[in-house]
């Protein structure tokens, strides 16, 4: 019998196209503070938690933007989960800097003060998490920011249970794209996501397929 191939089950890719697996993810909206010119916000798409005790998450900041110097000098910023209500600014935040326009009163985005960091949450996100610096390390031109959780909010009944309810308007992000020939921009694409496409999966029925010894380990 022929072995099978990779080939044979895959079709390869490139490493770019790659992150395209990974989808859909919520992309964030980076939230930061100067002193005297006010707020300012960047999508990201490289942070990730990275840790509980004490619980944290880590953000990847070019060392170039407006973003990073602003972190760098305050020690604090905010990752807000956007709505499909703020696909504007995952797109534009993205595109510009802060140090050319202030995309907070470009976009007429509603800010709401911060509660543990003087930074502002974005009344429309999904949630916000105020996060204060407690390490961070370089590589490659970047800053790794560990950011420590002081607060966490999310919008008002977002939450059933320990479950992001998807009555909340999640921005569940696939990717961007080249639609149009004579287009100047690519196209965001998400997937639009209602209630009923909720599905769970109770893990009983594979946790007693296990050896009872280890089934004891993982129900104790």
């Amino acid at each position: 019998m022929t072995q099978p191939t990779v080939d044979d089950h895959f079709d390869e890719i490139g490493e770019y196209d790659s992150k395209a697996i990974f989808k859909p993810t919520v992309p964030a909206l980076v939230v930061s503070k100067h002193e005297d010119e006010g707020p300012n916000i960047m999508t990201a798409s490289w942070w990730m938690l990275a840790g509980y005790n004490p619980f944290r998450y880590l953000l990847a900041v070019s060392q170039k933007i407006y973003t990073h110097d602003l972190i760098e000098e305050s020690g604090e910023f905010v990752l807000a989960a956007p709505s499909t209500e703020l696909i504007d600014a995952v797109t534009l935040a993205g595109m510009v800097s802060g140090r050319d326009i202030d995309k907070i009163d470009h976009l007429d985005l509603e800010t709401v003060p911060g509660k543990s960091v003087d930074v502002p949450l974005l009344a429309d996100a999904v949630g916000n998490i105020e996060l204060s610096v407690m390490d961070s390390f370089e590589f490659e031109n970047t800053t790794y920011f560990f950011g420590s959780v002081e607060s966490a909010f999310v919008s008002k009944g977002a939450l059933d249970g320990r479950i992001l309810s998807l009555d909340a308007d999640i921005l569940a992000y696939m990717g961007s794209d080249w639609a149009e020939e004579d287009a100047q921009s690519k196209h965001r694409f998400y997937a639009d996501l209602d209630p009923e496409n909720l599905e769970s999966f109770p893990g009983d029925e594979i946790i007693e397929s296990l050896p009872p010894e280890l089934r004891e380990q993982v129900t104790d």
